[in-house]
């Protein structure tokens, strides 16, 4: 199988990244981070330039999610493409702008008022929720499973903002009390689209990890070229390039096993297997397991390698550590996907073994 991309996947992602680096310098996305807000008026620039397009696949929006790590981007584009976005789609729907996923499926009940839904609840820990004008809401309707939108400015949502170790990506508790909802899907469609969603969650996470990790690792080489000391530059010591050559390293693997991921993923998609495999789960595992550790590694390496600047609150590299550690946090228990991939490998180790006896 060839995991190379192709020459207008390389396109996308080098428009992306120019756009991105030429919109928010790291001037830019401090006052942004510094303020807890993003930039509500590049939603209809990235819908211009297509970054909502329905024929873009998992792969062509991994590369955008990258991108958005590399530049930080203050957009609550993540939460709307990633759990959020299958609903819409399931339900011959596109999202009315930045959106958000709440799984209440076992806090939040749908009742019928006239013609009317409406959902009672609490969601916890909803990411960027105050910057949605819609949240897609897990609830159950008496029935089963199903998915609701509401509004963000209805009467009976309230939302109650946390203050987090990322102020790019805040996270909300979301209160319902008959607030009106829209009925998306019911029953075994609802699954699959909150499954759906849920791996489309962690594989565009997974590459914004890598993007991050990769403008730490680039902000430190920069430094390691300029900065000299004993008249040579620190980069040509084997303390320091061997540090930016294990971050490299480790990047290079993490870049691969999130589009392996992300292929995974939309191969199990277009065969409509919404529930586990073991090839999705193995590949999410894998992505999960390596990407946020690069990122946090690559960071932590530019701190040593910036020196003392590296930890002050005026030099910018503390707001991609931050994304960092938020994505790592994000991702299910370590243990957990350590234990995916350990099945895995095992499982493949005792496959060897009997076909060579």
């Amino acid at each position: 199988m060839n995991f190379a991309s192709t020459a207008v996947q390389d396109e996308l992602a080098e428009a992306a990244l120019h756009y991105l680096t030429d919109r928010y310098p790291p001037a830019r996305v401090a006052e942004f981070a510094e303020h807890g807000a993003h930039d509500v008026d590049a939603w209809p620039e990235l819908v211009r330039q297509g970054w909502l397009d329905g024929d873009l696949g998992l792969v062509e929006l991994a590369l955008l999610a990258q991108a958005n790590g590399t530049a930080l981007h203050p957009v609550a584009w993540w939460s709307t493409m990633g759990a959020a976005l299958p609903a819409y789609r399931a339900a011959g729907l596109e999202p009315p702008g930045t959106v958000s996923y709440g799984d209440g499926s076992s806090s939040c009940r749908a009742r019928h008022d006239g013609a009317t839904w409406r959902l009672d609840g609490h969601l916890r820990q909803v990411v960027d929720a105050g910057y949605a004008v819609e949240l897609v809401v897990a609830a159950t309707d008496g029935y089963g499973p199903a998915l609701f939108t509401v509004r963000t400015d209805d009467p009976g949502v309230t939302l109650s903002a946390h203050d987090g170790l990322d102020p790019l990506r805040r996270s909300a508790t979301v209160q319902l009390a008959g607030a009106t909802g829209r009925l998306l899907l019911t029953g075994p469609a609802a699954d699959a689209a909150r499954v759906a969603g849920q791996r489309r969650a962690v594989v565009l996470a997974c590459a914004e990890a890598v993007g991050v990790g990769q403008r730490a690792l680039a902000m430190a080489i920069e430094h390691a070229q300029a900065r000299v000391q004993f008249d040579r530059p620190i980069g040509s010591f084997q303390a320091v390039a061997h540090r930016l050559a294990d971050s490299y390293a480790d990047l290079e693997l993490a870049r691969s096993l999130v589009y392996r991921a992300a292929v995974a993923v939309a191969d199990a998609e277009a065969d409509g297997a919404s529930g586990p495999t073991e090839s999705v789960d193995d590949a999410l595992a894998c992505a999960e397991v390596s990407c946020p550790a690069a990122a946090v590694a690559a960071c932590e390496s530019a701190v040593q390698v910036f020196g003392g600047i590296g930890v002050t609150w005026e030099f910018p590299l503390h707001w991609w550590y931050r994304r960092a550690l938020w994505l790592q946090s994000f991702h299910r228990a370590r243990t957990d996907a350590l234990a995916t991939v350990a099945d895995a490998l095992l499982a493949d180790s005792v496959t060897h073994r009997t076909t060579d006896r």
